[in-house]
């Protein structure tokens, strides 16, 4: 759909030759190509809409004219849709509205009321909105409008083969296929993406962690995802993503950071005995460092502990174990997971 004021009757001819050397269908109020719907209470607003809708892309053209429709319906239509658009904007009249935007603070300040909503709707297209807008020239309008739709269409493809390989990655994590490097790639890529879904990014997860881990600092991303599931999931399968021993201090420091400003509760708790399981040293002085405030946490702590009890014993890390002890303890009501801890706590200290 070509999109602008009366004055886009002048590249018309031009716009309708690209699209349909594309296989498209122009469309264009002034040639009467717009979807209408005739009633006791028909609206050009409403038909711009509706035509808006059917498009598969809308170009916005800036001549020299201001399309109040374009601009205060068609592109809001646009955007609130989540269609694909261009802006073109012929370069004499972009430079000319360069010039205006650096000299003036204001666009009141601009002489004529059609020049003024021109210089405030690019400023907002521009900046506001963050749009790029790309200049032509007369005899160019063709070519810079194919060449537009020709990148389009590239990231189309491009976008297409990406949700093909990451189809190919599902099926991978269900057959129990071991990936390729390059399939890990593409799975990183899905994993930390916070715009794919829950569940294809929790398969991904799945499928690095059957197939020789990966990097810390992508662990350290996955951690701190947005989304709860990826957290959760990447902390219970750490062991089998992060493949370094013995563990590196820092990282699991930084996990714990993490885990300490999480929202979800349940971070916490799931990285105590992982942690542990790593590297049981490294792990106690990591945990050293969790906020232990919240009581499901040192209720973990305390468990795991008693599981470790005599490997603790048999590394000569009684006191750093005490010393977490004594923080699950502290401010808690008696419970059978209290009295557990009172006791180990007595064991240890008596082995002393």
């Amino acid at each position: 759909m070509l999109c602008g004021a009366t004055d886009t009757e002048d590249i018309r001819p031009e716009f309708a030759e690209v699209v349909g050397g594309f296989g498209g269908e122009p469309m264009h109020y002034l040639a009467g190509t717009i979807l209408y719907l005739n009633s006791a209470d028909s609206s050009w607003l409403r038909n711009s809409q509706m035509t808006v809708r059917a498009a598969d892309l809308c170009v916005f053209v800036i001549v020299e004219k201001y399309g109040e429709i374009t601009w205060n319906t068609e592109l809001g239509e646009v955007r609130s849709a989540g269609k694909p658009f261009i802006v073109l904007c012929l370069e004499r009249t972009y430079k000319k509205y360069a010039v205006l935007r650096e000299a003036l603070t204001e666009p009141g300040s601009v002489r004529t009321e059609d020049d003024r909503k021109l210089l405030a709707t690019i400023r907002e297209v521009e900046f506001g909105q963050q749009s790029t807008v790309v200049p032509f020239t007369h005899g160019t309008f063709k070519h810079i409008l194919r060449r537009e739709l020709s990148t389009l269409f590239h990231l189309v493809l491009q976008s297409q083969q990406d949700r093909n390989r990451r189809a190919a990655i599902a099926r991978l994590v269900t057959d129990g296929a071991r990936l390729s490097q390059e399939e890990q790639t593409v799975a990183i890529k899905v994993a930390v993406d916070e715009l794919e879904e829950k569940n294809v990014r929790k398969r991904a997860v799945l499928a690095l962690a059957g197939s020789g881990g990966v990097h810390p600092d992508v662990i350290l991303d996955l951690i701190s995802a947005e989304e709860q599931g990826v957290q959760r999931l990447t902390v219970q399968r750490l062991a089998e993503l992060y493949l370094d021993r013995p563990a590196d201090p820092e990282f699991l420091a930084q996990c714990v950071q993490i885990a300490n400003v999480a929202e979800d509760v349940g971070i916490a708790r799931r990285l105590v005995p992982v942690l542990l399981d790593l590297d049981l040293a490294a792990g106690l002085a990591a945990l050293a460092l969790l906020d232990t405030s919240e009581i499901g946490t040192r209720r973990r702590i305390a468990e795991s502990l008693e599981r470790h009890e005599q490997t603790i014993v048999t590394l000569g890390l009684r006191s750093d174990a005490l010393d977490l002890i004594n923080r699950c303890l502290e401010n808690t009501a008696e419970t059978g997971w209290k009295a557990r801890c009172r006791q180990l706590h007595a064991r240890l200290s008596s082995e002393e």
